[in-house]
């Protein structure tokens, strides 16, 4: 079945449109839930009837493969750059009060251009330095990062002993 669009008969893809929902949800930074609003159901239901809108669980784990399938793409760019990667943090509590931490890598490719990617995003314990740098340090290891230039956290009163407790990290 086909939707005439500018006189052109279109063929819908229902894999295609949901793909570039779970584009816009991670482009967009929007909640998972989105999915789910009332608005959104109504908007898609109008501009596109024949798509199936996938539940906020589908959406969650249609993020997840893509974080997974572009992570190995990324380690596998950090393999073959052999450049140094510089840090920053960002911490921050929710409404619900659990404690997040993103860790974001900067780096230089083989052509000068600087790259801005989100190594991981999880909740912490706490905003103590010494728990975000066991924190940073278990997400190097697992990224298999060996090569740190720089490391910026973004709370001042833990940003020594932050930075303190992963020089250890890296020194063994």
């Amino acid at each position: 079945m086909g939707q005439i669009n500018s006189g052109v008969l279109c063929k819908f893809d229902q894999e295609l449109v949901r793909r570039a929902l779970v584009e816009m949800v991670i482009t967009e930074e929007l909640p998972f839930s989105f999915v789910e609003k009332r608005g959104f159901k109504k908007f898609m239901s109008i501009a596109q009837p024949l798509f199936n809108v996938p539940s906020c669980r589908t959406i969650t784990r249609d993020c997840f493969q893509v974080y997974n399938k572009d992570r190995l793409k990324l380690m596998k760019i950090f393999r073959e750059v052999k450049s140094k990667i510089c840090l920053t943090t960002d911490t921050w509590t929710s409404l619900q009060r659990i404690n997040y931490m993103c860790l974001t890598g900067h780096f230089i490719d083989r052509d000068w251009v600087l790259h801005k990617r989100i190594l991981n995003f999880c909740p912490i314990s706490s905003h103590k330095g010494d728990e975000m740098a066991k924190v940073i340090g278990n997400y190097l290891l697992e990224w298999k990062l060996d090569k740190v230039f720089t490391v910026t956290v973004d709370n001042a009163s833990s940003n020594d002993v932050t930075v303190k407790e992963f020089s250890k990290q890296l020194d063994m």
